[in-house]
């Protein structure tokens, strides 16, 4: 891609006229784009859905009246006693100049504000209109439980005597809904049937004072209306609210002593809108100050300052262009929230201007930053393009935005920026925020992870708020009206719900359903009463025809107590035996023949069945509470207060009929889970994305997770501190969460390239890139932070978030990467040139591809790379060996030397098993060559003397393979080595440390017995695989035993495992056997035996310098070298 960006910087520079006009016919087309666009505020839209939540949702929205107002009055002396006439007056007052808005033309043709099912009093009129209806078909309304209670009142002629007593009373001073309800049920045969329609129609908290609703202790009054906007619209709801904040002032002028307030949904909305308008603008105002005193003072020239803002708004443009092409709307709460995108897109145009300061060409500038600002808007547009797949509408509105803004910003700065940017005088540019280093505290890797486990415990408690009210912003004037009206509310633990096409198909499904739970002992409450639908989809009424015609002598012998009362009765049928009494009673206490009229053509006649429709006078009355018509049917809502709420759901969910039951709290816990779901989607998914297009990018695994490994840890990390300060994650700051994933991405990108130029050039440019970090993360924490002092709760959550983010970001990636990346490539070439300039030698800083190399000491003199590879293998290899030992050798060693007699033969064939060990362990190193060279044809089979030169751990094993008659004289730390000392200790090997002298008597046995002594003269490994000063040690033995001294040379040892290294290294190693060499003993010079062994120790010595230098002029090749070179270069660009 570099060379890409580089040709379109080579061809718009020589056209620079071209150049401005192409800018400028892009921002005209994306403007146009833009203006095509219809913006909306539906906030809803941020809300997570599926279908089963969203039938729970649509269903608890309506029949709690979402779109519904209240406005309640009051008197404003709270200690006064009420005026009820003045509250009456002020409440059709207001409800007058509601109505004479809603039908005013000239302000409908301005606004186009109304509002809707406007309730000033209860309408006594229709009100009794209904009740004439359901008293002329209470038949039609009889339950089965209330026959029994029939059974007992039917045939006693003391209780209708007493019943019509009273109703002679209630006459003279009855109203007129009293004598409707003595004319059709003077015997209050249909009690029940009013009851529950009672319970349907007011709640216990209100009652009615001419017709005007109080609550119980009278002190509040309301009045109410529909907005016709929905919740969701805060515009027109904000026109709505001022009118009626103008109305309800005209009102409390009029009647001073009384306050008015309203409460909604829709007004709370417009209350979150202005409060969080208001909360907005004082921090952006104050936001805009400090940002720009920043960017004055870090660049200090206007000009970057405009290039920041020219690209910042070229990608915002391009952004809703883009929206435009695939929307026809786009949210302006989405573009809002989108702003804090601008965070994350700033970083483009700091880095880059900040590179030209330390670059001045600006051809050179654009080729080092195409890199790292490519990797990091890739990765990052890619995590936003998760958003997509979530199941809010805004969300995936959200991510679309986001990554069309990242794109276009950047194709500003890598197109537009390097041609009309101004490049800096070459001077050192030194900030304080190029300065910030994290204290060099000992212990604080360990601190590090430490902290890191415990917020990981705490991280794995994260939870949700489910609950809306908490980030919405309530005046206390709304506070404690919505306290007032939240009794008024049905509290049911279960709603029941039937679905069909019909109202009829409803009403069928919705009997089927009720019986089922009835017979669970579960009965419902609900408007399915009075629609008792029978198969062919009707209301029969066939009960109550079988009952009036039914014996009463059946009827009466049930409820008979002696056989006095039998002898009273006759075969005649109920409805005949209650109108001979009631006529009977009647004449006996004045009453006309007429007097009661209604209800004896109610009782004289067998009811027809009717069709649902029928009784559209009383459904109607519920339509929007517990009849819900929908866009392909209708919904029946019964109410179900039970302590068995799951068992109730069951039940429900096991009927034939099309239902659904579902608590107030299922719709928090559905929330929370699809918060939780996309949450752990957005976490895993992103964290998917984002570290294969880290891979991509960087081409090396080991980098991929070295900048991942930030992210990582500092996810763990916000999420350990939010659990322990006790903030939870909403709609709001849940997205703000993969906001911040998007900066720690770019911040530890940049870190990693910053590590990556040092490593490969040696010039120090990381300070420029920690600075645009720094100086990136300080405006994001400044744009979002000062929202901490918001009194919207939303916004003080996000500024709560970004807090901990930015700062937990900002350590991670100033603190991880460099740490690992150090461990990684272990040591630079200037670290080697600093260890050799004390002996004169200089080294050359060799570059990737370059043809020079590093002399072969010098080379191997520092510990190369660490790999994934190299590590599997490593700790693999480590982990083998261990449980090989552990499990295998150790335990076979104790129990080899502690069961049966230790013979000479036991002890040859535990000597074997040694060299079958080591023989196989070395070819079972991964990535490693053996090779021996015996080209003298030893067989090793006379004892000798032998010696070799010392490199690495795998010496031993490399010598131990030629002959199971080996005894190695061992230094201090290997003889005490916790691995593999005791299998040494039971092999006959001896401590150096002990001094040959006292080892002498053995050494001599066991060479008597034939075994060889092998004893490393260098007595510690080579660091730099020079051979060092040789000890007199196996000299000494030499002459002493009068043995051989066997030669052996291993090179390449050192090379895959060095003596400050445990880490293995692919390569090849060779032990050359050479000739046998008898001692001299001098005796015909005339020397002593020291003198001897001294200069033959001299001797040696020099002549394992010549051949060592030998061997490794004739392997040490390219082609062996290539392998080294590979992993020197590993991590350079």
């Amino acid at each position: 891609m570099n060379t890409f960006f580089l040709k379109i910087y080579d061809v718009l520079g020589r056209h620079k006229v071209m150049t401005v006009v192409l800018m400028l016919a892009f921002v005209a087309a994306f403007v146009a784009m833009a203006l095509r666009v219809d913006y909306e505020e539906d906030i809803s839209k941020f809300l997570p859905q599926n279908e089963q939540n969203e039938k729970y949702a649509d269903v608890y929205r309506q029949i709690n009246s979402q779109n519904r107002i209240a406005v309640i009055f009051e008197m404003r002396d709270t200690t006064a006693v009420v005026d009820t006439d003045s509250m009456e007056e002020a409440m059709e007052y207001l409800g007058t100049c509601l109505r004479q808005m809603a039908q005013s033309s000239s302000f409908q043709t301005k606004t186009g504000l109304r509002v809707t099912n406007l309730q000033t009093a209860i309408d006594e009129e229709k009100l009794l209109g209904m009740l004439d209806f359901v008293y002329r078909n209470a038949p039609y309304f009889v339950l089965p439980d209330d026959y029994e209670r029939l059974d007992t009142i039917v045939l006693n002629r003391e209780y209708i005597h007493n019943r019509l007593v009273e109703a002679k009373q209630q006459l003279i001073v009855t109203n007129g809904m009293a004598m409707q309800t003595l004319q059709y049920d003077p015997l209050q045969l249909f009690a029940p049937v009013m009851k529950r329609l009672q319970d349907l129609r007011m709640n216990d908290s209100f009652q009615l004072v001419d017709g005007y609703i109080f609550t119980k202790d009278g002190r509040h009054s309301m009045i109410t209306f529909d907005s016709p906007y929905g919740s969701s619209e805060t515009q027109k709801n904000a026109e709505l609210a001022g009118a009626l904040d103008t109305l309800m002032a005209r009102t409390e002028m009029r009647f001073p002593s009384i306050r008015v307030s309203a409460i909604g949904a829709p007004l709370i909305a417009v209350t979150n809108a202005r409060q969080i308008k208001t909360d907005s603008l004082i921090a952006v105002s104050i936001a805009v100050v400090l940002i720009l005193v920043l960017l004055v003072w870090h660049y200090r020239r206007l000009s970057d300052i405009v290039w920041i803002g020219a690209s910042i708004s070229f990608g915002w443009l391009f952004a809703i262009a883009g929206m435009s092409v695939f929307y026809d709307s786009v949210s302006i709460i989405v573009l809002g929230i989108g702003s804090v995108i601008i965070g994350i897109a700033v970083n483009y145009p700091l880095h880059f201007l900040d590179h030209i300061r330390e670059v001045t060409d600006r051809r050179e500038a654009l080729r080092e930053m195409v890199s790292p600002l490519l990797i990091g808007n890739i990765t990052t547009v890619a995590a936003f393009l998760c958003l997509v797949w979530l199941d809010a509408q805004a969300m995936r509105d959200l991510g679309a935005f986001g990554s069309l803004m990242l794109i276009g910003t950047i194709l500003f700065v890598l197109v537009f920026l390097p041609l009309f940017t101004k490049a800096h005088k070459r001077r050192q540019y030194e900030h304080h925020s190029s300065r910030f280093r994290l204290p060099q505290i000992p212990y604080l890797f360990p601190l590090v992870c430490a902290i890191t486990l415990v917020l990981g415990y705490f991280s794995l408690q994260t939870s949700f708020d489910s609950n809306l009210a908490h980030i919405n912003y309530m005046t206390p004037s709304q506070r404690s009206d919505m306290e007032l009206l939240a009794s008024s509310v049905h509290d049911a633990p279960v709603y029941v719900v039937v679905e069909g096409k019909t109202l009829e198909e409803v009403a069928g499904q919705n009997r089927r359903v009720e019986r089922e739970l009835r017979q669970k002992g579960m009965p419902l409450q609900g408007v399915g009463d009075f629609l008792n639908v029978d198969g062919d989809s009707q209301v029969t009424g066939n009960e109550w025809n079988r009952y009036m015609n039914k014996d009463t002598y059946f009827v009466g012998r049930a409820s008979c107590k002696c056989e006095e009362d039998l002898r009273h009765l006759s075969h005649t049928t109920v409805r005949e035996r209650l109108l001979t009494v009631f006529r009977n009673e009647c004449r006996s206490l004045g009453f006309s023949e007429r007097a009661f009229q209604p209800f004896v053509e109610l009782i004289s006649r067998n009811v027809s069945p009717r069709s649902v429709s029928y009784f559209q006078p009383l459904t109607a009355q519920f339509l929007g509470t517990y009849i819900l018509k929908t866009g392909s049917g209708y919904r029946m809502v019964n109410y179900l207060h039970t302590e068995r709420e799951q068992l109730a759901k069951d039940a429900v969910r096991a009927s034939s009929a099309n239902a659904f039951a579902f608590s107030a709290k299922d719709i928090g816990n559905q929330l929370v889970d699809i918060l939780n779901n996309s949450f752990n989607y957005v976490g895993f998914v992103c964290g998917c994305v984002v570290f294969f297009f880290l891979w991509l990018s960087f081409r090396r695994v080991e980098l991929a997770l070295m900048s991942f490994l930030p992210l990582a840890v500092g996810w763990i990390w916000i999420l350990g501190l939010m659990q322990l300060l006790g903030i939870q994650f909403n709609i709001v700051n849940v997205i703000l969460a993969t906001f911040i994933f998007g900066q720690g991405d770019d911040y530890t990108i940049f870190i990693t390239e910053g590590l990556l130029y040092e490593h490969t050039t040696g010039q120090k440019r990381l300070a420029s890139y920690k600075r645009s970090v720094m100086l990136s993360a300080v405006l994001m924490f400044i744009g979002i932070g000062t929202l901490i002092f918001a009194k919207h709760p939303a916004l003080r959550s996000l500024a709560e978030v970004t807090i901990i983010g930015m700062v937990t970001v900002v350590l991670m990636a100033n603190y991880l990467p460099p740490l690992v990346f150090r461990w990684l490539v272990r040591a630079d070439v200037a670290d080697v040139q600093k260890r050799l300039a004390s002996t004169g030698k200089t080294v050359p800083v060799p570059m990737r591809g370059s043809s020079s190399a590093l002399a072969p000491t010098a080379f191997f003199s520092r510990p190369l790379p660490l790999t994934l590879k190299r590590l599997t293998y490593s700790v693999g290899y480590m982990l083998f060996f261990l449980m090989f030992m552990y499990c295998g050798a150790l335990p076979y060693t104790w129990l080899y030397f502690h069961l049966g007699r230790i013979t000479e033969r036991k002890r040859l064939h535990y000597h074997r098993l040694i060299r079958g060990v080591a023989k196989y362990g070395l070819r079972l190193l991964p990535g490693i060559r053996f090779a021996v060279d015996n080209r003298v044809g030893e067989t090793f089979e006379k004892p000798a003397v032998i010696i070799c030169n010392h490199q690495s751990h795998l010496d031993i094993l490399s010598v131990l393979q030629f002959s199971p008659k080996l005894i190695i004289v061992t230094n201090g730390w290997t003889w005490h080595n916790p691995f593999y000392g005791s299998v040494l200790h039971h092999g006959d090997f001896l401590p150096a440390a002990d001094g040959m002298e006292k080892n002498m008597p053995k050494l001599r046995e066991l060479y008597k017995k034939g075994y060889s002594i092998v004893i490393f003269p260098e007595a510690t490994r080579s660091a730099d695989y020079s051979i060092l000063r040789f000890h007199k040690g196996a000299f000494y033995l030499a002459h002493e035993l009068g043995a051989d001294i066997l030669p052996l040379y291993i090179h390449g040892a050192g090379h895959v495992l060095p003596k400050k290294d445990f880490m293995l290294r692919q390569g090849r190693i060779l032990i050359e056997v050479g000739r046998r060499v008898c001692f001299e003993r001098y005796d015909d010079e005339g020397i002593t035996a020291n003198e001897a062994i001294r200069k033959m120790t001299k001797a040696m010595r020099h002549h394992y310098q010549k051949h060592y230098a030998e061997l490794c002029s004739s392997i040490e090749t390219d082609d062996y070298l290539a392998p080294y070179r590979k992993l020197r270069d590993y991590y350079k660009n």
